[in-house]
């Protein structure tokens, strides 16, 4: 079938390009609450997703948008570069994690961790869901290029 406007319309619904360069894909929202841009989240049932947890290694994406009411269509970013919200200072070159309790983030939160020497621990190693391209002072939104674990 060639590419028409409908199709654009129809593609667009199911994908989009973000301004940061980052590419993302609507779920569910089930995080508890409306939406808050930056949050790691984890899928919790087909297509829906919720806030993640301390010491598990599930990360899948990260909400784009803020003011999603539960229940309703998110964007989400699965790959490429993105806010994400970390609980903690963030450094440049430091590889981006869902935390641990060790650490005293909290649910949904990334925190900015040099990279590990070997051996490296597994645990955090799993948690990690890409590198930070930005430093911030304070905790709050910066920019992350994804990949995960």
């Amino acid at each position: 079938m060639p590419f028409d406007q409908k199709n654009e319309e129809t593609h667009s619904q199911i994908m989009r390009f973000t301004n940061e360069g980052g590419i993302a894909v609507p779920f569910y929202n089930q995080t508890g609450g409306v939406s808050v841009r930056g949050t790691c989240v984890s899928l919790s049932a087909p297509w829906t997703v919720a806030k993640t947890t301390l010491n598990v290694p599930d990360c899948m994406g990260i909400v784009y948008e803020d003011g999603t009411p539960v229940g309703e269509k998110m964007w989400v970013v699965i790959s490429g570069i993105t806010p994400v919200l970390f609980s903690t200072a963030v450094t440049a070159g430091f590889f981006a994690r869902t935390p641990i309790t060790a650490d005293g983030g909290t649910a949904g939160s990334a925190i900015s961790e040099v990279i590990s020497t070997t051996p490296f621990a597994n645990d955090k190693f799993m948690c990690e869901i890409g590198h930070c391209i930005e430093t911030k002072a304070a905790p709050g939104l910066a920019n992350v290029n994804l990949h995960f674990n």
